[in-house]
């Protein structure tokens, strides 16, 4: 199988979507126009039937390298030969930078250049739309070709948007612009060409969009949809206005890459500067953060857990999730990573539709785990046995049945971001207030029910440690915000249940036989989750109860531990008598978000024992050696260094960078 690993690869986008570039050239997982729309490229989930998009050098042998333009999310695959050196650039133009209008959205500019001697390039262009359920035509144009869905991959959402009409066409109709000469076959297109040193050629692929006519509001515009068979010979006609290339116009086709080049450049490198973080690992905090911007959705102000889905947390077995959603937990703790650091725009886009979906809450319901991007909540969950998966992990899942269960922890982690931003970034508004108090009381009349819990088990609903940890941290920081705030509030009837349920972790969530706390009430297997309880100020670092259960996870998974040298597993998949603890077949990797948080929680106690917060350090640098060539991670660690699991994963990011501030501080920096 035709697989690279997935760590070989960097990640573009838009803030809308986004594409991973392979080491070898190859883009293989593109979905448009959102995040989570039907892919056009996904050669990582079946390197035959999935499409991509590849440019890559003819050399035999020839070394490849991967690193993004400084301070950008710009993207430069390098080839190294005897023939010289090659490179493509790889970037989407952002449709806000200098005035650019709607036109640019989704626009994925590859420039190729020879940069030393003489290299031949070979280029494949071979979509496969709808992941690959829908056939496709390809057609010559004026400036290069044209690949045409046989029918539309793409819902209208809204049908009284004023642009449904032409946000549906875009998903159908795709343009391959460039100056190479390229041959049709029946997958796409394809070319052979050589460049001497110096000289560069350009592809664009992107939508086939319409415009306005002249004195005509842009919602005016009815673009029609051309009329294709596969009997045609002709190159099918865009719409009226279509935003194509005219002939002429690729005579100046690099001048205008390089112009938006320079724009995106400008635009990551001025979004990049607020920046707060001077600390000894500014440039992974920095890469973090980039990450993470690509993973929001503008228009809305979501965040997705990440931008793919199904890659495995096993390979060959059935651990594959979607994650290109809006998990209440995740965003929460992406909003306090990014006020940390000064990012309070995305804070305030992800508080907008917070505030949104609080609105939406039903008599007696509480919020759900995930959404879509746009709000919505049709998350059904789809096997593609059409494809294999990624080394054949299947099944291939799109939507997520996770989207219905009950996680009591995510009003905790909705609660502590919304006190953040209202201490750190802005003051959220009355109304927003009386939905949170809404959502508070559903807390104090619901924290004794058993849930999936924090890691979305499908073995059950029980007592999770971690949840009712999380239920009072939502009502500890409904009280501070009503007190900060002098917002009207149940403030006795909050007291006595944050009361209660701190009792009840002392008492049923701890175990003398373990001496830590464990996953789930009357149990006795760990749970990496707990390692959050002082990074919430539930119990202080240095209580002997949080240092015995720092102890007990540090040990190692034979001595009944969490920790694979410095690595950490979130839980245990087997239980002591060999059985399922998750619902679900196979093993997993170290889970790199709880490697962080034990990095948080030995540098918190660490404030009164030096040898932990050496320990604490010693780690996270470890932890940065697990990062690939440009400094992404994938959500789980394997037993062989390899990213397993979706990538890049927000998670990860979003810990790195709470991890890098809080032990910079511990170490008496800036």
């Amino acid at each position: 199988m035709n697989y690279q690993p997935i760590e070989d690869y960097g990640l573009i986008g838009n803030m809308r979507t986004t594409a991973l570039v392979g080491l070898n050239g190859s883009i293989d997982w593109f979905c448009h126009p959102r995040h989570d729309s039907p892919s056009i490229f996904g050669a990582i989930l079946d390197s035959e039937k999935g499409g991509h998009f590849k440019i890559e050098s003819t050399a035999v042998g020839d070394h490849h390298k991967q690193f993004y333009y400084p301070e950008t999310n710009i993207l430069i695959t390098r080839f190294l030969c005897d023939a010289g050196v090659g490179e493509v650039i790889d970037f989407m133009p952002l449709s806000n930078s200098n005035g650019r209008n709607v036109l640019m959205r989704n626009w994925i500019i590859r420039q190729v250049r020879t940069v030393r001697k003489e290299i031949t390039f070979k280029v494949e262009c071979y979509p496969a739309f709808d992941y690959g359920r829908a056939t496709h035509t390809t057609f010559s144009s004026l400036s290069g070709v044209v690949f045409y869905c046989d029918e539309n991959p793409c819902e209208i959402p809204d049908p009284n948007d004023p642009n449904a009409e032409l946000n549906a066409l875009q998903c159908q109709l795709f343009e391959l612009v460039t100056s190479v000469p390229l041959t049709i076959n029946q997958r796409g297109a394809f070319a052979e060409f050589t460049l001497k040193e110096g000289e560069t050629v350009t592809f664009i692929f992107k939508p086939v969009s319409s415009q306005p006519t002249q004195n005509s509001p842009a919602q005016k515009a009815k673009p029609t949809t051309p009329s294709i068979t596969a009997q045609q010979q002709q190159p099918p006609q865009p719409p009226e206005n279509a935003d194509t290339l005219l002939p002429e116009q690729l005579a100046h086709l690099d001048k205008t890459a390089e112009e938006l080049f320079e724009e995106t450049n400008a635009y990551w490198r001025k979004w990049l500067s607020q920046c707060v973080y001077r600390g000894r690992w500014r440039r992974r905090v920095e890469r973090s953060a980039l990450a993470l911007k690509l993973m929001t959705y503008e228009p809305t102000g979501a965040i997705i857990a990440a931008p793919t889905t199904s890659l495995p947390e096993h390979v060959g077995g059935e651990r594959n999730w979607d994650y290109r959603y809006t998990w209440i937990r995740d965003a929460a703790f992406t909003v306090y990573a990014l006020i940390r650091v000064g990012f309070t725009e995305e804070a305030k886009g992800f508080m907008g539709w917070l505030e949104a979906r609080c609105q939406e809450l039903g008599e007696g319901g509480s919020l759900n785990v995930m959404y879509r991007i746009d709000g919505r909540l049709d998350l059904k969950e789809e096997h593609l046995d059409h494809w294999e998966g990624y080394k054949g992990s299947g099944p291939v899942r799109i939507g997520n049945g996770a989207f219905d269960q009950i996680q009591l922890d995510i009003c905790g982690e909705l609660m502590d971001s919304v006190y953040l931003y209202d201490k750190y970034g802005d003051f959220i508004s009355y109304d927003f207030w009386t939905h949170l108090r809404y959502l508070t009381n559903w807390v104090c009349d619901n924290w004794q029910r058993k849930d999936q819990g924090v890691w979305e088990s499908r073995g059950g609903e029980k007592d999770h440690v971690y949840s009712r940890l999380m239920c009072w941290v939502a009502v500890d920081r409904a009280l501070r915000i009503a007190e900060y705030r002098s917002f009207p509030a149940e403030r006795s009837h909050w007291i006595d249940v944050r009361d209660n349920i701190y009792e009840e972790i002392l008492e049923k969530g701890w175990s003398e036989e373990r001496q830590a706390f464990v996953q789930s009430y009357g149990e006795q297997d760990l749970d990496a989750g707990c390692l959050i309880m002082p990074l919430v100020f539930f119990m202080a670092p240095s209580d002997p109860k949080m240092l015995k259960t720092i102890e007990a996870v540090r040990k190692s998974p034979r001595k009944g531990g969490l920790t694979a040298n410095s690595l950490v597993y979130r839980y245990s998949p087997l239980n002591s008598k060999g059985e399922s603890t998750d619902g679900l077949e196979g093993e997993e990797g170290t889970f790199n978000l709880c490697t962080f948080w034990l990095v948080e929680a030995l540098t918190r106690a660490g404030s009164t024992n030096s040898r932990l917060l050496e320990d604490a350090r010693r780690i996270f640098e470890e932890m940065l050696t697990y990062a690939n060539h440009v400094g992404l991670y994938a959500e789980e660690t394997g037993a062989s260094g390899e990213a397993l699991g979706n990538f890049p994963q927000a998670f990860t990011h979003i810990a790195l960078i709470s991890a890098a501030w809080n032990l910079s501080e511990a170490l008496g920096e800036k």
